[in-house]
């Protein structure tokens, strides 16, 4: 029998990284795996079901239309990321950094994101239907046009977060120009 050869295994690395993103570029989604961390990189469309990366760094990110779910990206640094029309769906993002992110038609159902600070996030159009946002800090936070039906929302901050055209946890639609409410009923 033939020894196995570094080569083969190499080959072997880069299949299971092209299963695994379609577009992401296979160096950035090795060096998050390995390191936890991708600064600014481009991961645009990349599938990362069921991952585990807690703690990862991916500050500045273009995560556009990536696919997370079941994922635990839980006290992850994700601020000024772009996850526009990212799969969040069933995600632990709890105690995220998401300040400033882009989650513009993101999908969020029955993610956790409990402690996750979400500030000046844009999350407009966003289906967060189902998700914990108990405790976060959601100051000047964008929701306009996002579908938050039963969204979990006790003792999160909501100081200058928008609402306008939003579906609220309880079902109802938030009136374009109305007040922010200081806190938001359990549905």
């Amino acid at each position: 029998m033939k020894p196995i050869t570094p080569i083969f295994f190499g080959t072997l690395t880069l299949l299971a990284l092209a299963a695994v993103t379609s577009a992401a570029s296979p160096d950035n989604l090795a060096k998050l795996i390995n390191d936890r961390a991708c600064v600014g990189c481009d991961l645009a469309g990349a599938n990362l079901y069921s991952y585990d990366l807690q703690g990862a760094n991916l500050s500045g990110a273009n995560l556009t239309e990536a696919a997370f779910q079941g994922s635990n990206l839980g006290f992850a640094v994700l601020t000024n990321a772009n996850l526009e029309k990212a799969n969040l769906a069933l995600v632990k993002l709890n105690g995220a950094d998401l300040k400033g992110a882009k989650l513009v038609k993101a999908t969020l159902y029955g993610a956790d994101l409990s402690g996750a600070d979400l500030s000046g996030a844009d999350l407009s159009g966003a289906n967060l239907e189902g998700t914990n946002l108990r405790g976060a800090i959601l100051e000047g936070t964008n929701f306009q046009k996002a579908n938050l039906l039963r969204a979990k929302m006790a003792g999160a901050t909501l100081t200058g977060a928008k609402f306008d055209g939003a579906r609220m946890p309880d079902g109802r639609e938030f009136k374009q120009g109305g007040k922010t409410p200081a806190a938001i009923p359990a549905p």
